[in-house]
């Protein structure tokens, strides 16, 4: 059964441009935030950075956004996600941000990898997805 993940962003005056409107970066810091706290549902750590820096990490590969009508400031988000699409060493989680009445006012998409580093990161290299935390999040 696939794990879901949701919870309330509030618009704030800095996550607007001068036009009163959400400026689109702050979907993308939304987007990372909703991807933690899935993580955090599925009792994992996403990236381990106990000896200062991180080892094996979910580095993001490609993102995109639509959206669907404009949100302004003190409006109220639910952001639902979820891992829509599993690869060997990559996966896609799926952002929806509805209003109070459940329209949709943006969704997005998130590509990941799991990767391990030695070193600097051109050292990064994608490794295969270890199987329990497929299950944790919900994979078949």
């Amino acid at each position: 059964m696939t794990l879901k993940s949701s919870h309330t962003v509030i618009v704030e005056w800095g996550d607007c441009d001068p036009a009163g409107i959400v400026y689109y970066p702050a979907y993308f810091r939304w987007f990372d935030q909703a991807t933690y706290r899935l993580f955090l549902a599925a009792g994992l750590k996403r990236d381990d950075i106990t000896s200062g820096q991180w080892k094996e990490g979910t580095p993001l590969v490609h993102a995109e956004c639509s959206f669907k009508r404009a949100s302004q400031t003190g409006e109220t988000l639910v952001v639902e996600s979820h891992v829509a699409k599993f690869g060997r060493s990559s996966f896609t989680i799926s952002h929806v941000f509805r209003d109070a009445t459940g329209e949709i006012a943006a969704e997005g998409t998130e590509t990941r990898i799991w990767a391990r580093k030695d070193g600097d990161a051109r050292s990064l290299k994608a490794i295969a997805i270890p199987e329990d935390v497929k299950q944790r999040l919900g994979s078949p």
